[in-house]
């Protein structure tokens, strides 16, 4: 299966007016995004975001839908091409993060996260439309 270069599978979970967000060092700059990462070859971008919240949260999740998918774009974080793609997705129980993860998870107020500096123009397209506005 051929996919875009550097592609990167993301999911937004919502609970409770709330957003669940990572924390994380991206190359050398710290900010907030949701959980997910690298789509391997052999597998669905949906595949991967299911496999990247078991490995950062411990959570299964279920998809609801694909929110945002703006093609190949350049990181403001390390200023190399990715392309990211982002889904809404459900889950239960409360995320947790395994031994050897290096984020930090936590659900957030969707307007802090609109309008930090931390959070890439991509995230905040997905959020808008996760939330509707």
């Amino acid at each position: 299966m051929a996919h875009p270069q550097n592609y990167r599978a993301y999911g937004v979970l919502l609970r409770a007016g709330k957003v669940l967000i990572s924390a994380e060092w991206i190359g050398p700059v710290f900010a907030w995004k949701f959980p997910g990462g690298g789509v391997w070859p052999e597998e669905s971008a949906e595949d991967a975001v299911r496999r990247e919240l078991i490995e950062e949260a411990s959570l299964e999740v279920t998809i609801i839908s694909e929110l945002h998918d703006p093609g190949t774009r350049v990181s403001p974080w390390t200023r190399a091409p990715y392309t990211p793609i982002y889904f809404l997705i459900a889950a239960n129980g409360e995320p947790l993060v395994p031994d050897g993860e290096t984020v930090e998870l936590s659900f957030m107020d969707p307007q802090q996260v609109l309008a930090s500096e931390l959070v890439a123009d991509p995230e905040k397209v997905a959020l808008h439309k996760a939330l509707g506005i």
